[in-house]
């Protein structure tokens, strides 16, 4: 690929994850949904330790998780939408994302790291949570770039965690 080429494929990125933390926020689950491969692998299981306010042991990478079937990693995009849009029906959410670092690996393969804050809010509990989202995209016969891969990692939280009601600090989460 030429320089000029990976420009429009990183600002093509870029608009798929903005798009991304504008629908979930706005709870625009046809949009959302529109972001993702249709067989896209979302792996939430350092969530699910951030969530109980444990330490994130050692994992296996989320390709090998998703072959073994390990709990905290769905596939598919309608799987992964149906499973978000009922967890955060009644839940105010903000996502920022900052400064991500973009890879174009060949003409229809990407991977980024972006930044995140998230302001969570379940009407009793509160969580400010820092951390990053590991992805990797796949340009369609379209043109489009789509997700087809996430893996959330947490650095830190401030608050309640609405998902088990954990309080989360700051030591918790470090890695």
């Amino acid at each position: 690929m030429d320089d000029l080429s990976k420009l429009v494929a990183v600002e093509s990125i870029r608009k798929v994850k903005a798009t991304y933390w504008y629908a979930l926020d706005t709870k625009d689950w046809a949009r959302f949904e529109a972001l993702f491969t249709e067989n896209t692998i979302i792996d939430m299981r350092e969530e699910a330790y951030f969530a109980e306010g444990k330490p994130v042991p050692e994992m296996s990478s989320t390709q090998e998780a998703a072959a073994a079937g390990e709990a905290g990693i769905t596939i598919g995009r309608r799987a992964f939408v149906a499973r978000l849009s009922t967890a955060l029906s009644t839940w105010r959410t903000v996502h920022h994302g900052h400064a991500p670092i973009i890879d174009i690996d060949s003409a229809d393969e990407a991977r980024a790291i972006w930044p995140l804050f998230d302001y969570i809010d379940d009407g009793n509990r509160v969580l400010k949570g820092y951390g990053h989202y590991h992805e990797t995209y796949q340009k369609q016969s379209d043109g489009r770039w789509l997700i087809s891969s996430l893996r959330l990692s947490r650095l830190r939280g401030d608050g309640t965690h609405p998902i088990l009601g954990s309080r989360v600090h700051a030591e918790d989460s470090a890695r």
